[in-house]
């Protein structure tokens, strides 16, 4: 047998061409066929903007407030006893967090809580320090020498490292 053509042998024995298989001739080349066919899989699947969408178009906000503080404190182990100094860094004013303090009896876990619910709220002046947002709570983070957890959610949210 000196022919080098390539066909297709089928269970009961016999073969075929592959040419008269695949009739496309950019197909004919086994070893570039693709399971789709050479097509892109764009082509065949449409992707919607919705699951385009990248991990900063979450941003924090009321109906969020468990991720933020989630990140914050199970993800990075920021200490919950930091809320006042972190709250007025982010923009709210000290009495508010004076009555978050008398209301939740001092209890770092809800005050914390509290303290993060008025932020992603947008209470008091936190509009004027760039309102809820990664890139804000980086700042303030860093503010507050919480240095490694502001650099982790600059990475992790694409926020420009000046």
């Amino acid at each position: 047998m000196d022919r080098r053509e390539e066909f297709l042998v089928h269970d009961n024995g016999t073969s075929t061409e592959l040419n008269k298989i695949l009739h496309d001739e950019s197909l004919l080349d086994v070893s570039n066929l693709s399971l789709l066919g050479g097509r892109d899989i764009k082509e065949l699947i449409p992707v919607t903007e919705e699951f385009n969408a990248p991990l900063t178009a979450i941003k924090p906000n009321i109906n969020n407030l468990d991720i933020v503080i989630k990140e914050l404190t199970s993800d990075q182990h920021l200490p919950y006893s930091v809320w006042h100094r972190l709250g007025l860094q982010l923009g709210l004013y000290d009495p508010r967090l004076v009555d978050i303090d008398k209301k939740n009896r001092g209890d770092p876990v809800e005050c914390f809580r509290e303290c993060m619910s008025a932020w992603v709220k947008g209470e008091d002046k936190v509009r004027e320090k760039g309102g809820p947002s990664w890139s804000s709570l980086a700042t303030a983070l860093d503010t507050i020498e919480e240095k490694s957890i502001a650099i982790y959610i600059k990475t992790k949210y694409g926020i420009n490292q000046a």
